[in-house]
């Protein structure tokens, strides 16, 4: 009896060594410390190249819905001024750049993963990298861009708190100084309009 307990506390002992190998394999640390850099990145390049304008209500005076595919999207096409129509192209356009910029974070993050495979195989796979394995690799990185280039930076996102809570002030004395070049070029640009009119 006593022998059996023994080997029960020693059985005990071997497995939470294990447990914690796992957990703190090479793998769990790249999805995670991955996907904190790749979310870094994001709020970073949000504040700084994709500014948004703020649109005065009423800036519409008539919309129309366009079908995409198998969802309906709506869009303004008649405004009160030329500065309010000026306003909405550039929105239009940084949500083009957030498209943009979320495929290049994956893709990045997907050739970046698939390196350093071939740098260091057995990190994520128990054999060499061959040519009868090459598209195997290629289908793993994929997942893993899919991981820390996507998901996971959309899960920090709503679990963290606002980047303004904790983001150094220059970064948004940056996106202000944008904003208000950007609205100093479109009020112009509006006003040039109206003159020719």
């Amino acid at each position: 009896m006593q022998k059996s307990a023994m080997r029960g506390q020693w059985g005990a002992r071997r497995t939470m060594p294990e447990f914690l190998k796992n957990l703190l394999s090479f793998r769990l640390l790249y999805i995670l410390l991955g996907g904190l850099f790749f979310y870094l990145v994001s709020i970073t390049f949000d504040l700084i190249f994709i500014p948004r304008l703020e649109m005065t209500q009423p800036w519409c005076d008539k919309w129309i819905e366009r079908k995409i595919g198998y969802r309906t999207q709506r869009e303004c096409v008649q405004f009160p001024d030329k500065l309010q129509e000026l306003k909405y192209r550039h929105n239009q356009k940084m949500e083009e750049r957030f498209t943009h910029k979320m495929l290049g974070i994956f893709l990045f993050a997907s050739i970046f993963t698939f390196f350093m495979m071939l740098l260091n195989p057995y990190k994520f796979f128990d054999q060499q990298i061959t040519l009868e394995t090459y598209t195997g690799a290629i289908a793993v990185a994929v997942f893993y861009g899919v991981i820390i280039g996507f998901l996971m930076p959309v899960v920090l996102q709503a679990l963290m708190p606002s980047p303004s809570e904790w983001l150094p002030d220059e970064f948004f004395e940056i996106r202000k100084a944008r904003t208000e070049l950007i609205l100093r070029q479109i009020s112009e640009l509006a006003g040039q309009t109206n003159q020719q009119i």
